[in-house]
């Protein structure tokens, strides 16, 4: 019988010692891959991705994700080839949309994000794997007679994390898997793996399906949930595409961001009941969160990444190994 496949998933923090510590921990425990996101400007996944290779010997370690605006396609590419270079087979690229907060402080419009991960992924490959020198022409992204000096002899499979409709119908057509975004509830992946399916020309899609999963693990449901808060109230105010996505209710979007304006993100916390977070992050006991992970592999998740909330890395992975 296959072992199911569990990630573990970083988001920021700890620092890159730390980080890679507990990649080494979590592949022990019998964990099978890590990730790294970027969403906010903080430590960046290249540096994180690197620790954890360095660190471990078997685990797969990834991106989840870097955004297609604040770095060029060719220096991804070779920084990508590098990396696949001296870890053969352990590498994955994830890419995303980025969001539109933390683009705009860094002065990047926000726009027509699936066609730049589309174009993205195709310049990639082919700075991949066509003789050089290598041109790519779309609308977004540009590449003229590019001399690529750095290949991979095993291309990196390319991700899309995503969670909205258009993304993914994209990533059925173009990448080789997929990891949902986070608080997104068990019913989601049911309709995802549809929609995959349907983009992907009438065939089965054949990537894997994996989805960043937020853990807070209590003493009760009660103690669980309150770290949560705090982090769900700051995607649903700072990122409204996210929180469209989860399907978080058009008033209480509008209610929290009103609050924040005037009182701060985490005076807006306190308009989140204990359910909703429940649906859209794992929280409890031990026990209890072993089965809400059941829950998302019932529904057709093949890798849930689990994100634990500050303070709790340690905790969730010696007590959720094997979920």
């Amino acid at each position: 019988m296959t072992t199911p496949r569990l990630g573990i998933g970083f988001l920021g923090e700890p620092g890159l010692r730390a980080m890679a510590a507990a990649g080494a921990r979590a592949e022990e425990a019998g964990f099978e891959s890590a990730w790294v996101a970027e969403t906010r400007i903080t430590r960046d996944a290249v540096t994180g991705v690197t620790a954890l290779l360095l660190e471990t010997r078997t685990l797969r370690v990834g991106s989840a994700a870097i955004n297609v605006f604040t770095r060029g396609a060719g220096l991804v590419a070779v920084t990508w080839a590098t990396l696949a270079q001296e870890w053969p087979g352990r590498v994955v690229l994830g890419l995303g949309g980025g969001s539109a907060v933390p683009l705009a402080q860094q002065g990047y419009p926000h726009d027509h994000t699936v066609s730049r991960m589309r174009e993205f992924a195709e310049a990639l490959r082919g700075a991949w794997t066509s003789p050089s020198p290598y041109s790519y022409e779309g609308a977004y992204l540009r590449f003229e007679g590019l001399d690529v000096e750095v290949r991979p002899t095993e291309p990196p499979p390319i991700y899309f994390c995503v969670a909205g409709p258009r993304a993914l119908a994209c990533a059925g057509q173009v990448a080789d898997g997929v990891v949902f975004d986070a608080f997104l509830p068990p019913s989601y992946v049911v309709g995802a793996r549809s929609r995959l399916d349907e983009s992907a020309a009438g065939r089965h899609f054949g990537g894997e399906l994996a989805g960043v999963v937020v853990v807070s693990i209590g003493a009760d449901r009660a103690e669980a949930v309150a770290p949560v808060r705090p982090v769900l109230a700051g995607y649903i105010v700072n990122f409204p595409e996210l929180a469209h996505a989860i399907g978080v209710d058009a008033e209480l979007m509008a209610a929290m961001r009103e609050r924040a304006v005037h009182d701060g993100v985490e005076a807006s916390a306190s308009l989140l009941s204990d359910e909703l977070i429940s649906r859209h992050a794992v929280c409890g006991t031990a026990a209890e969160c072993r089965e809400r992970i059941a829950e998302y592999r019932a529904a057709g998740l093949e890798l849930p990444i689990l994100f634990p909330v500050a303070g709790s890395l340690e905790r969730s992975i010696d007590d959720l190994a094997g979920a």
